[in-house]
């Protein structure tokens, strides 16, 4: 074969290094493409030319990395050209070459084991979040079965030595003819692809034809579902691609205030000040514990309606108490959920992903700052690291006196029985890993046994139960083998396999119900439960492919939203109650128990106030690298709103309580009432945690319902 002279010309030589980058970078993205069944060109409700256009899009975003990696080549090829004298300068250039192609081939790869963990591919977004919770990220990642953690750097290594070392040679082995021809079929494949993205402009046909996403009700013109496809499912080069654009160009959607819905201001008061307005005669000194259950969703409780007794214990502790079965969590993400049951006060504080600065300028008063200021000793005792998402920040208020999590626990931390060695590396630094809610609770319970006649308060947070379900080997599994032959990823496993899962995750919800039996039958034994407050709840729910996702974190689809709240007190009598309720409503609740008022900066209700009111609005928020959505529930109505599709849903809870039928264009005004409410509620968060004026001399804003 005729070898390329240097009378080639410079520029055909470059393009014919770019291009076949491109091919190279685009034949190992195509080949996952088609292995991952959950991609857009398996989408059987779109026509095989649009499924086309979907593989199109992506060879098209391919050429972002193609021209990054081709350009080190060509500067390579620039440096053999000159026949610079330096070998190492070469060498170097050849370096640069394959450390890039790795780089890049990583980050494919990793874009797509995310997308097959959780079903979305990564972006700036989740780069972001990623990038602020690296070393807890990489926990979750190394549950992934090994040949994941193992493979994806061999794939990388290997393509990159292609895409550094081989394509050079390939190249300086064709003759300027034959690179004239690879020139030419690269770029009619470029224009092809560039044509197919542009052409497919299915608006002529939406009169015609809409489709129902089957999984989450919504009705999409075709129009949207390939713009969706494109977007979500295309791929991760096509997504990230889209994403980018999306920032650079789409203004910021701004929601608009209601004039018609009143935004209450509270003025800032010493703690000194709220507690002067207490009556002490009607003070109780109850010891109080928050118990938050990683996962718990209101269908493993049989006094919310669940079908088995999967946590004796919690029953138990329910039928001694109130069960509030119609309540919420604030968010699909335990970086938002776990602090509403503590602070009150809702989570969004942000456009996007918010993390919990060392500073925080907004004021906050929790729980124990109330308790600790009546003498309580107080304590935060969790089985999982409080530094995800910065969430110790916003705990550091000065009103706690023992603080356990993982980063701070002396013992061994919990590490996925399948993990391969680094999670066990970061666990011994206490970056990562949880601990085993049983030495957790072994923990509580020695806390509580110090000589100290104070009342307490403790926030646990139990960590058993998240995915994949572990379990100690000493514990039997009460439901099917608790066995599995086949891998559970974060959000995902195999869809046959769905009852199996289930049983796997009820299990370790008896695991974590053994574990609060232990600690209330210490308390009972040292006679301390009749003078001893708890609250049980989850701090999300969980999914398991009912809208084609599995776990939580993401969409705000009642499975992952609806958690069981159960509040026992001394002389409490047992009551299911079905009013609506939300995590925000523990912290009032827990003061009003006590013979409290309720504190200014409470943006919850007292759910045993009788004068509770009959309607009421419950406000739902998700913003992680695989969701960013806002729900209201109202009545019997909940409305989603899809930040980034800027699409909503409606759905009639009393009819169809699984979520599978929007009603947006048959209720027009219910759709509208709701969409005002909302908008103004997010308008006025984002511009309270905005405005360095408001926080200084108010409390987070409360709308008035009516």
């Amino acid at each position: 074969m005729e070898e390329t002279s240097l009378r080639t010309p410079r520029l055909l030589v470059a393009l014919a290094l770019v291009l076949t980058s491109w091919w190279v970078f685009l034949l190992l993205d195509v080949l996952v493409m088609v292995a991952v069944r959950t991609t857009a060109v398996h989408e059987g409700h779109l026509p095989p030319l649009m499924r086309l256009a979907m593989v199109l899009t992506e060879a098209l975003a391919a050429i972002g990395p193609a021209v990054l990696v081709g350009g080190v080549l060509v500067v390579e090829n620039l440096c053999r050209g000159a026949g610079w004298p330096s070998a190492l300068a070469r060498r170097s250039a050849r370096v640069l070459a394959v450390t890039v192609s790795t780089l890049l081939v990583m980050l494919l790869l990793t874009s797509w084991a995310a997308f097959v963990a959780t079903g979305r591919f990564a972006d700036v977004g989740g780069l972001r979040f990623w990038a602020s919770n690296a070393v807890q990220f990489t926990q979750h990642v190394a549950q992934m079965k090994a040949s994941w953690l193992v493979g994806a750097p061999l794939v990388s290594v290997a393509a990159a030595a292609l895409l550094g070392l081989g394509v050079p040679r390939f190249v300086r082995e064709l003759g300027t003819r034959t690179l004239a021809v690879v020139v030419a079929v690269g770029f009619g494949f470029l224009g092809l692809s560039a044509l197919g993205v542009v052409a497919v402009k299915p608006r002529a046909a939406d009169r015609f034809l809409a489709v129902v996403d089957p999984h989450s009700g919504i009705t999409y013109t075709l129009t949207d579902l390939v713009a969706t496809c494109r977007r979500d499912r295309a791929g991760p080069l096509a997504h990230f691609a889209l994403d980018l654009d999306s920032r650079l160009h789409d203004s910021p959607e701004e929601p608009r205030l209601a004039p018609e819905v009143r935004i209450i201001h509270r003025p800032i008061v010493s703690m000194a000040e709220y507690l002067s307005n207490a009556d002490p005669n009607r003070l109780h000194r109850w010891n109080v514990i928050v118990i938050l259950v990683e996962s718990l969703r209101w269908d493993q409780i049989e006094e919310c309606g669940g079908t088995r007794e999967v946590m004796p214990a919690v029953e138990s502790i329910a039928r001694e108490g109130h069960t509030f079965s119609n309540a919420y969590t604030e968010s699909s993400h335990s970086n938002y959920a776990d602090l509403c049951p503590l602070s009150s006060n809702y989570p969004l504080r942000a456009r996007e992903a918010y993390v919990y600065p060392k500073q925080i300028t907004y004021p906050r008063v929790l729980i124990y700052d109330v308790l600790k200021a009546l003498g309580y000793r107080t304590a935060v005792i969790s089985s999982q690291n409080e530094n995800w998402g910065g969430m110790i920040n916003f705990l550091s208020t000065g009103g706690i006196d023992h603080f356990l999590h993982s980063e701070t626990y002396t013992g061994s931390t919990y590490v996925p029985r399948n993990d391969i060695g680094f999670t066990g590396f970061i666990a011994g630094s206490k970056r990562s890993g949880k601990i085993d809610d049983r030495l957790t609770v072994g923990e509580a319970i020695s806390w509580i046994d110090q000589p100290d006649t104070r009342p307490f308060f403790i926030y646990m947070n139990l960590q058993n139960s998240h995915v994949p379900y572990e379990l100690p080997a000493d514990f039997p599994p009460r439901f099917g083998t608790g066995k599995r032959d086949f891998d559970i990823f974060f959000g995902s496993f195999p869809p046959e396999k769905v009852d199996e899962v289930k049983d796997l995750y009820a299990n370790s919800l008896a695991y974590v119900d053994a574990q609060i039996g232990r600690l209330v039958q210490h308390l009972k034994a040292r006679r301390l439960w009749d003078r001893t407050l708890v609250v049980v709840t989850g701090d999300n729910g969980q999914a398991f492919l009912e809208h084609g996702f599995a776990a939580h974190a993401g969409m705000i689809f009642n499975e992952v939203m609806r958690v069981p709240i159960i509040v026992r007190a001394p002389g409490m009598t047992a009551r299911v109650e079905d009013r609506p309720a939300q995590h925000i409503d523990i912290p009032p609740t827990v003061l009003g128990a006590l013979g409290l008022p309720p504190h200014p900066c409470f943006q919850g209700l007292d759910l045993l106030d009788p004068e509770f009111p009959l309607e009421r609005s419950i406000f739902l928020v998700a913003q992680s690298p695989l969701a960013h959505q806002y729900a209201i529930v109202r009545s019997s109505y909940k409305l989603i709103y899809d930040a980034w599709t800027r699409r909503s849903a409606l759905f009639d809870l009393r009819v169809d309580p699984g979520e599978h039928r929007d009603l947006s264009e048959r209720l027009p005004d219910i759709r509208r009432m709701l969409s005002a409410r909302l908008d103004t509620w997010r308008r006025a968060q984002i511009d309270y945690y905005e405005s360095l004026d408001q926080e200084t001399r108010f409390y987070p804003p409360v709308l008035e319902d009516r």
